[in-house]
């Protein structure tokens, strides 16, 4: 029996119910194992220690905000081709700042549960079938 690789997503949110939400959603996908970060200082140094392979990013946040670290983990060359999804409900007021940084994988707050996991599921199939 093979055992299932999980992938795993941190989750860069300050707003505790929304990130009790995500990783509890996440966390109940095959195949994902989610981690919460309430601080943009600790989001990269979390990310390179769980070995991450999504990172969910709010823009405001404690630390750093999500652009800063969208940018140092774009400079860092373990991790740059990692995919960030952005969640904001201030997305509309950044989009000079995403389009800069060439960020397309945005959702606004409100947001559809389903439709935010279906994004990930796409910026980071799960290995479901647990065939090599």
């Amino acid at each position: 029996m093979q055992e299932l690789k999980k992938r795993v997503i941190v989750i860069g949110e300050d707003d505790e119910p929304i990130a009790m939400l995500l990783r509890d959603a996440l966390n109940d996908e095959a195949g994902y194992q989610a981690v919460v970060v309430a601080d943009g200082a600790l989001v990269i140094e979390t990310v390179r220690q769980v070995h991450a392979h999504l990172l969910i990013l709010d823009i405001m946040m404690p630390g750093l905000n999500g652009f800063e670290v969208f940018d140092r983990v774009r400079e860092d060359q373990d991790i740059q081709e990692m995919p960030v999804l952005f969640i904001s409900a201030a997305a509309g007021q950044f989009e000079k700042e995403f389009e800069e940084r060439g960020i397309t994988d945005v959702i606004s707050k409100p947001f559809d549960l389903n439709d935010l996991l279906e994004r990930v599921r796409v910026l980071c199939p799960a290995d479901v079938g647990g065939r090599a």
